[in-house]
């Protein structure tokens, strides 16, 4: 009883009131509007919400509805102000933003003489009219659906084909969206659906419709919806991190293993989920641990919470509390059933009308194996949208399994709670698919299984996760897979992870079964969803995407506070942001979806645009006895009115414009506006580090201009303690006073009983000249070559161009004040692309250095531009703390190497008109063996016939090596190289020196 009490005061709960109150949701809502928002005229009743949101009921019977839906749930909002004039027949009311006219008719509203609504002020809606919904909208931007799965590529259009849930945007191009509640189940005052016999209480009026107003002012619109349909919570901070689940019958032993593979690649990992193998196997679903495979459940769960990590499992529910439970008996008991003849021969059948049923099933079946650790359910409904006895409101199917199972469990603490039984503070949260509007209370999102894994699919997602943003649903979380023998697209994959709601490891099956039938000399055929399961190269940028996402935490995690008080999401359509754009909107929504620019890009929160690649570079199979050189992905970027800086290259541009680039499998597309200050973690490595609270933080400050600001949300990351006020904010900010002199402020403001210790502050200054002075207060920061361990430091980084500072420990509720200087730039010092070519050479470097084929690396060169390129950045993260002028003369000297680089690489290629002996009709396609030579070469034996193609540097189509005594020719890097005189098959060196020059020059 002293944990509920805690809790009720940590949530601020009051006395139980009226049906009109909701009783377990995150906040006490109240769908009582106030009498002095609500007009009647007749049989018609309308609701001032806000000055751009409307409600308008119909009922014959004059007894309008007041109780709470599942999409609206609180009606006492702040009163706008507005005006309003009424007769006997009709009326006008009038706020800043719209005039809505009504002169009634004979009956309901579509006989109504005039119902319309018309801009007004500096409002930009089509005037609305009786007949008109977001059904037929051609400008609605959209919402969401249920799932994914087995989908490729769906227009979000909905329509009687689209699946499940289908909802309509709560904006449109036309500026205003109508939303249907005609019908739809409300809850009683124990937030229940049904009345005692499992009917299901229906909304009362004949007609009710939300109609919203707010132009183009979109996020406007989203808050307005979460003042009336529930706050988004803040769900736990460990969720924001790396995510592992697969399909496999893990045992307790495996397990360790996986995350023991984790760390000893310094992969961070932050939440783990048992899929569906954790429970019995007596039917699909089952809430007991299968005990062949964990002996000892809860010693397996001690295990996953020492490592610091959140664990979920999949569940099923649809099969009901068998016999063979656990906990069978005492599901009986509370029942009042006979444990021999409980409803039917498998045992309790499955049904959400039943709110003894519900309860018994959440507390003495799923709450015994929450209390060994398990901190949270992946609801995996597979069973359809009317199962457990819902679908009573006909085909709109707003009474569904989905939307209750997700309510049920992500309120589980608070009812059990405010119900005085065992309960905890922790917050509630599902990972689930989607149950219609109103579930953006219950977060987050499960989208399904992967239909299958292609370029277009994964293009899709980043136009299906943004969108959805315009209904409150901003955390979708995708399966992050890849197939085995195309590490290209499982690397943009979990890329594309980084940038998503949710990062999430998993796969349906396709890691194991049948394309396993030459395990273990071949594993390709199946799909991969270990990022370590790859070969080296890709390994690294695999890790180094996660290790991003781990950085970005506090980042995303403020995005989600954000989200709590305004209701904009992490993930943005670019019109939120640039709604005067033609380019930020859908050129097409129903093909090409994530394929082009217009649906491909968002704002990843405030700060950040992303566009994810999302098609291939052309690598073709990885499966070469070296690791094959991967292409460069050209890809056009829309970049909106104003300056941003590319935070891979470290260049500027300006907008609005569309730039075409080349990227690199490790480049993520990435711009900030200039002087934005991006908050990251430092520690990326291990496991359990979205969890634990921030003990230091970096400010990552990009160039452009002369001062900036930014906030950082931080709490305890696990509790309903931020409902309290028990939080903190880290406010950062910067000053240029001239091109030389920085000041750089922290003040670190806590709110409530929140105290999170002494943190440590760093500085990442990026494209800047290197200090001559750093000072924390009075005391000055050394300089470090190679960073202690410890205590205060400042250093270069010669990759990123940027000083890093760490400064001494501050205390909660204190402000660190800190002063830098910087060398004078020379005249033509010039920064824009430095970056990229410096970690482009490097690449080329390393490509060329697996066949020995760097110029230079052998034979002593005269310039060795190339070498020089790439060894570039260590060299300046030297001279800038021992001698600047140096520093300077370096960088100005890379333009020039680099364009020797360029003519180093190009001379590795045979030229434009090379000769073959191979016969021109020669099948050289990737893979072929031959038992003999072909062509011009025939008749060598088949050992001299691999000598004899790799003796001739003419030849385009070289032998890569003998297999059973079988020559290999090598498909071409590129087809593009069949233009410049060129068969298909080139040589491995060729290859490599071809992707080389692409690097360099394709930027």
């Amino acid at each position: 009883m002293a944990t509920s009490r805690r809790f009720a005061v940590a949530l601020g709960f009051a006395a139980l009131a009226a049906a009109t109150t909701t009783k377990y949701e995150l906040l006490d809502y109240n769908s009582q509007a106030s009498a002095n928002a609500m007009k009647t005229v007749g049989k018609a009743r309308f609701t001032v919400l806000t000055d751009s949101l409307l409600r308008m009921e119909y009922d014959a019977d004059g007894k309008f509805e007041d109780r709470p839906s599942l999409a609206f749930v609180n009606r006492m909002v702040e009163v706008p102000q507005f005006t309003s004039n009424a007769t006997a027949t009709g009326i006008t009311i009038q706020t800043a933003y719209f005039k809505f006219t009504y002169e009634q008719g004979t009956g309901n509203f579509s006989t109504a003489k005039m119902l319309k609504a018309e801009p007004v002020g500096n409002s930009t809606f089509q005037p609305w009219s009786w007949g008109m919904s977001s059904d037929t909208d051609a400008g609605n931007l959209l919402g969401t659906f249920r799932t994914l799965d087995g989908q490729s590529n769906l227009t979000l259009v909905c329509s009687d084909k689209s699946p499940a849930h289908c909802e309509n945007g709560l904006i449109s191009t036309n500026g205003w969206a109508l939303v249907n509640e005609t019908g739809v189940p409300v809850l009683d005052d124990d937030d229940w659906w049904t009345d005692n016999t499992g009917k299901m209480l229906r909304n009362a009026n004949d007609e009710d419709f939300y109609l919203f107003m707010h132009s183009k002012r979109y996020m406007e619109a989203l808050g307005d919806y979460m003042k009336v349909g529930g706050k988004i919570p803040i769900f736990p901070r460990a969720n924001h991190g790396v995510w592992f689940t697969r399909w496999y019958d893990y045992d307790a032993l495996d397990v360790k293993k996986v995350i023991a593979e984790y760390e000893d690649h310094a992969i961070p990992l932050d939440v783990w989920v048992f899929d569906m193998n954790w429970h019995t196997k007596d039917n699909w679903g089952g809430y007991t641990f299968d005990t062949n495979l964990y002996p000892f459940p809860k010693d397996t769960l001690d295990f996953l919470k020492m490592k610091g990590l959140h664990v979920s499992a999949n569940l099923h529910d649809a099969n009901g509390i068998l016999k063979t439970e656990s906990q069978y008996q005492a599901a009986c008991q509370a029942l009042g059933l006979n444990p021999a003849n409980p409803g039917s021969d498998a045992g309790i059948p499955f049904t959400l009308t039943n709110k003894s049923y519900v309860n018994a099933l959440e507390d003495f079946v799923v709450l015994p194996v929450e209390q060994m650790g398990m901190d949270f359910w992946w609801i995996d409904w597979q069973q359809g949208e009317t199962g457990g006895n819902t679908g009573q409101d006909g085909p709109r199917m707003k009474m569904n399994p989905t939307i209750w199972t997700d309510k049920m469990r992500v309120t589980d603490s608070i009812r059990r709670c405010k119900q005085g039984l065992p309960c905890t503070n922790k917050r509630g949260v599902v990972h689930a698919r989607w149950g219609g509007l109103g579930n953006h209370r219950y977060q987050h999102g499960f989208s399904g299984d992967v239909g299958g894994l292609t370029w277009p699919n994964l293009a899709y997602q980043t136009y299906f996760s943004a969108t959805a943003t315009n209904v409150g649903w901003g955390w979708w979380s995708h399966d992050i897979e890849g197939p085995g023998d195309d590490h290209e697209m499982y690397l943009r994959w979990i890329q594309l992870s980084v940038l998503s709601g949710i990062s999430r490891a998993h796969e349906r099956g396709m890691s194991a079964g049948g394309c396993h039938n030459d395990w273990p000399t071949q594993t390709t055929d199946c799909s991969n969803v270990r990022p370590y399961n790859v070969p080296l190269s890709w390994r690294e940028m695999n890790v180094a995407a996660l290790r991003l996402r781990s950085a970005l935490v506090p980042y995303i995690y403020t995005h989600t506070r954000i989200a709590f008080e305004t209701g904009v999401g992490l993930l943005r359509p670019m019109y939120y942001h640039f709604p005067d754009s033609p380019e930020a909107y859908p050129a097409d929504k129903n093909a090409n979806l994530g394929q082009e620019p217009t649906t491909r890009q968002y704002m990843f929160g405030e700060d950040i645009l992303a566009a994810p690649v999302t098609k291939s570079a052309g690598c073709g199979s990885t499966r070469g006895i070296l690791e094959a050189p991967c292409g460069v992905t050209s890809q056009n970027i829309w970049l909106p009115p104003g300056q941003w800086y590319e935070l891979h290259s470290g260049m500027v541009y300006t907008g609005p414009t569309t730039i075409a680039k080349g990227f690199a499998a490790w480049e993520m597309p990435m711009y900030v506006r200039p002087g934005a200050i991006i908050a990251m973690s430092p520690a990326t490595r291990g496991t359990g580090r979205a969890s634990q609270q921030y003990d230091a933080m970096d400010f990552h400050i990009h160039p452009g201009m002369s001062s900036g600001m930014t906030r950082v949300y931080d709490d305890d990351g696990a509790t309903y303690d931020y409902l309290a006020g028990n939080h903190a904010w880290w406010k950062a900010s910067y000053n240029m006073s001239s091109s030389t002199q920085m000041t750089f402020t922290v003040e670190i403001e806590t709110s409530g009983n929140y105290a999170g210790g002494d943190k440590i502050v760093g500085l990442h200054i990026n494209m800047a000249t290197p200090p001559t002075k750093v000072m924390q207060g009075t005391v000055a920061v050394p300089y470090a070559r190679y960073p202690p361990l410890m205590g205060p430091f400042w250093t270069y980084d010669g990759e990123k161009l940027a000083v890093i500072v760490r400064f001494e420990r501050i205390a909660m509720g204190s402000t660190l004040n800190a002063a830098l200087d910087f060398s004078a730039a020379p005249a033509n010092w010039a920064v824009n692309g430095t970056r990229l070519m410096m970690a482009r050479a490097s690449a080329a470097k390393r490509n060329l250095d697996e066949t020995r084929a760097t110029p230079g690396s052998t034979t002593k060169i005269a310039h060795a531009g190339l070498l020089q390129s790439a060894s570039l950045p260590d060299g300046l993260s030297y001279a800038a703390g021992h001698n600047v002028t140096q520093f300077f003369s370096m960088l100005a000297a890379l333009p020039a190497n680099y364009a020797t680089a360029i003519s180093e690489v190009t001379a590795l290629l045979p030229p434009a008109n090379a000769t073959c002996p191979i016969s021109t009709n020669t099948d050289v396609t990737n893979s072929l063996r031959t038992p003999s030579c072909p062509g011009g070469l025939s008749g060598k034996t088949q050992g001299t016939c691999c000598d004899a193609c790799k003796a001739d540097k003419d030849c385009a189509a070289f032998v890569f090596g003998t297999d059973n005594g079988m020559c290999w020719l090598l498909a071409s890097y590129s087809s593009a190289a069949a233009t410049q005189g060129r068969t298909l098959g080139q040589s491995v060196e060729y290859n490599r020196a071809q992707y080389s020059l692409d690097l360099l020059t394709k930027m």
